[in-house]
């Protein structure tokens, strides 16, 4: 059984140059994420994000405080209680930071798709 690639799969590679892969290593490079983080506080949608970091900075701000205030108490009840928060409150800024790398996500993924539709546009 011979692994021969498809016809599409030769013309895409036959049409993505050498600034493409240049691209594409850039693209993979670590620092480029908060490079893209924090550009997105200023791009579309930049209302949306910048409320999503000032609900994971109030989340973090609350967690903080129940923690304390947990070593703090002198009753178990209170103890209990503080250690229920701020679990939520953790949960809850894990939440917000999750969504807002799947909507990092989602740019990139919707960039590559238009990178690749002018490539297949050209072709």
């Amino acid at each position: 059984m011979t692994s021969k690639k498809p016809d599409f799969d030769v013309a895409l590679g036959d049409m993505l140059a050498e600034d493409d892969l240049d691209y594409i290593d850039g693209q993979l490079d670590t620092t480029n994420y908060f490079k893209e983080a924090f550009g997105s506080l200023g791009g579309p949608g930049k209302a949306l994000y910048r409320l999503t970091w000032g609900g994971i900075m109030i989340f973090s701000a609350g967690l903080i405080f129940c923690i304390w205030k947990m070593f703090g108490a002198d009753n178990l009840r209170d103890q209990i209680l503080f250690a229920t928060f701020a679990v939520m409150l953790n949960s809850a800024q894990i939440a917000l930071k999750l969504w807002y790398n799947m909507r990092l996500n989602r740019q990139a993924m919707m960039r590559e798709i238009k990178r690749l539709h002018l490539a297949v546009a050209r072709g």
